[in-house]
C-alpha cells in the first residue's frame, strides 16, 4: 500500500479529541437533566477541550487558526456582555427610567454570540486534530555536480603571449601539413656468410675433411 500524505495524530491531538466527544456527551447529559453541578462540569470539559486544543494547534505552528479562534473569542464575550447589557436595560423597572428598548433588541447578539461561540469550537477542533502532510521529499538537482578535472585549469597571464600564440600556431600547421608517418623499425639485414673464395683470399686454410 502507498504510504499516506499525512503525517500521524499527534499524542496532543489525540487528547483533544477525547476532550471533544467527553465535552459533547456532558453537554447533552446536562441538557437532558438540568443540574448545577453537571453544568459546572461541562464547564470545565470545554475548557480542557479548549486549552489542549491550543496547545496543539501551538506545537503544528498554524498560527492562523489560533488568530482566527482569538477572533471569534472576543466575538463572542462582546456580544454575550452586549446580550446582557440590552437586557438589563429592557428590563430596567425604575419608574424615572425612559427607554424605548425591548427584549427583542437583545437577540441578535445573542444568535451572534452562540454562532461566534460555535466556529470558535470548530476552528480549534479543525486545528487541532486535521493531520499535517508530509514534507516533499528532496529532489535531485538537475544540473550534473562540476568535477575537479572537467574544467580546465587558469592559465598564467606570463606565458601567455605572442610569441607562445605564434608558436602553437606554426606548430599546428606543420602537424597538419606533413602526414604522421608510421613509426616501423627497419628489418635488420642477416650477416654474409664467408664463401670459399673469401677463405682462399684471405689466406685461411679449410679445414681437413673429418673421416668417418
Amino acid at each position: 500500500m502507498a504510504p499516506s500524505r499525512f503525517l500521524p495524530l499527534r499524542r496532543s491531538a489525540r487528547v483533544t479529541l477525547w476532550c471533544a466527544a467527553a465535552a459533547t456527551v456532558i453537554t447533552g447529559i446536562t441538557a437532558w437533566f438540568l443540574e448545577e453541578w453537571m453544568g459546572i462540569l461541562t464547564l470545565a470539559a470545554i475548557a480542557a477541550f479548549v486549552l489542549s486544543a491550543l496547545y496543539a494547534v501551538r506545537g503544528m505552528n498554524r498560527y492562523v487558526l489560533a488568530a482566527l479562534a482569538a477572533a471569534t473569542t472576543a466575538t463572542t464575550v462582546g456580544c454575550t456582555l452586549a446580550f446582557l447589557r440590552v437586557l438589563g436595560v429592557a428590563w430596567d423597572d425604575a419608574p424615572d427610567a425612559v427607554t424605548t428598548i425591548s427584549s427583542r433588541d437583545a437577540d441578535p447578539y445573542f444568535y451572534i454570540a452562540v454562532a461566534a461561540f460555535i466556529a470558535t469550537l470548530v476552528l480549534l477542533l479543525a486545528g487541532a486534530a486535521w493531520p499535517q502532510r508530509r514534507p516533499a521529499p528532496a529532489r535531485a538537482s538537475r544540473r550534473p555536480s562540476s568535477r575537479a578535472g572537467s574544467r580546465p585549469g587558469p592559465t598564467s597571464s606570463r606565458g601567455t603571449g605572442p610569441r607562445a600564440a605564434t608558436g602553437r600556431a606554426q606548430g599546428s600547421r606543420s602537424s597538419e601539413g606533413r602526414p604522421s608517418a608510421a613509426r616501423t623499425n627497419p628489418p635488420k639485414q642477416a650477416a654474409p656468410r664467408p664463401s670459399a673464395s673469401g677463405a682462399r683470399a684471405s689466406g685461411s686454410r679449410p679445414s681437413a675433411p673429418r673421416n668417418r
